[in-house]
């Protein structure tokens, strides 16, 4: 599907941007990962050479779009024929809150892509389906236009509401930017479906080790507490019951980690049995509750596999940052180390990096250096 959707948009595209595409369809053999950035954009009329994210670009889009339209404008792109179209980007006019939003099939945005043809909504009638209860509010009328690569229609730039300068001005002055970004807009995507991919868990679906290294640098210097949770006994899980409930229990463990976090914090699956949980802006108390509250969530719910419930228990072992490690690189070491305490205190509970009283139970202080960098103790890894 990739190398379909690339050979269209090389070949409907002219000058710089046909050329990106067709040096991408040469590309299939090579590792998604390795795809690399567009040209500086420079679209007819828009003097401004950005570097070519799938989010500046459609950053730039939109804006111009609202510019020159006089409404809000959102845009609305699919990863493949089959994948739900989503709204990715909105002006600054527009309500944020519909990014992310799933445009439903009969709505407006929908039917451009289905019909690949500008449509005119005057009516009162949702562009992108918001339901009645929707605390968003829905927009009176519509314009959309096809974002596409040659026949292949990818997405669609809607402008809300009745357009003033009449229908056929604004769907001129929209179809001319979509054919104008869409070559650049092909690419991103892609490039960001790659990326999205290669850090991402096949099993949980969440971020892989590589996704969370991704997400550390949004914490800075710091504060934050990272907690390491291991599932105890998965082996024999496994050998139990086999590995279609191994690996019920990781999608299980990882949706109970998820539903316990706050929006902002990152859970990950980072290696077997071995989950990260980063908390931005928490300490060392603060991580120690949290792994308390997800140790007992998966105490109390047990996993549903191979015809039964399976009962699953976790360690963790709790680390943060300035204090007690103050250096970035020492973060992981020292929740493994934390985490090895864990379980050699006999499973199912929670270790912090230092002695510390706290009033939840279950929860071991760990013993040794604060930091590994201070000395030994955090090359060993949990025993399974």
């Amino acid at each position: 599907m990739t190398g379909t959707l690339v050979f269209l948009g090389g070949a409907a595209a002219g000058g710089a941007a046909g050329a990106v595409l067709g040096w991408l369809a040469g590309r299939r053999g090579a590792p998604r990962a390795e795809i690399p950035p567009a040209p500086p954009l420079k679209v007819p009329g828009i003097d401004l050479p950005i570097e070519p994210t799938l989010d500046t670009v459609l950053r730039l889009l939109v804006d111009q779009a609202a510019a020159r339209s006089d409404l809000p404008c959102a845009v609305a792109l699919r990863e493949g024929e089959d994948a739900p179209m989503k709204i990715r980007a909105t002006s600054a006019t527009a309500d944020p809150r519909f990014v992310g939003l799933e445009v439903d099939v009969g709505s407006l945005a929908a039917r451009v892509v289905a019909e690949r043809t500008p449509i005119v909504e005057p009516a009162v009638q949702s562009a992108v389906g918001a339901s009645p209860g929707d605390r968003r509010r829905r927009p009176t009328g519509a314009v959309g236009v096809p974002v596409a690569a040659g026949a292949y229609v990818f997405g669609v730039l809607i402008a809300f509401g009745d357009p003033p300068l009449g229908g056929p001005e604004t769907v001129a002055r929209l179809d001319a930017l979509a054919k104008a970004f869409a070559p650049y807009l092909l690419p991103a995507l892609q490039a960001e479906v790659a990326r999205r991919k290669a850090e991402t868990d096949s099993v949980t679906d969440m971020p892989n080790r590589r996704g969370f290294d991704r997400a550390l640098p949004r914490i800075g210097k710091g504060p934050a507490a990272l907690i390491m949770v291991d599932i105890d006994h998965f082996k024999k899980v496994n050998d139990t019951h086999g590995h279609a409930a191994g690996d019920a229990a990781l999608r299980h463990v990882g949706k109970l980690l998820r539903g316990a976090l706050r929006e902002g914090d990152v859970a990950a699956r980072v290696g077997g049995e071995e989950f990260a949980v980063l908390l931005p802006g928490g300490d060392l108390r603060l991580g120690a509750q949290v792994a308390e509250r997800l140790r007992a969530v998966v105490e109390k719910r047990p996993v549903l596999a191979s015809g039964g419930e399976i009962k699953l228990t976790v360690s963790c072992g709790v680390t943060a940052i300035p204090y007690p490690v103050t250096h970035m690189d020492n973060l992981f070491p020292t929740a493994d180390a934390a985490l090895y305490r864990a379980k050699n205190s006999g499973r199912n509970c929670v270790a912090v990096s230092e002695e510390m009283a706290l009033p939840k139970t279950g929860v071991v202080p760990a013993q040794g250096p604060r930091d590994p960098a201070a000395g030994p103790g955090a090359e060993a890894g949990p025993p399974a």
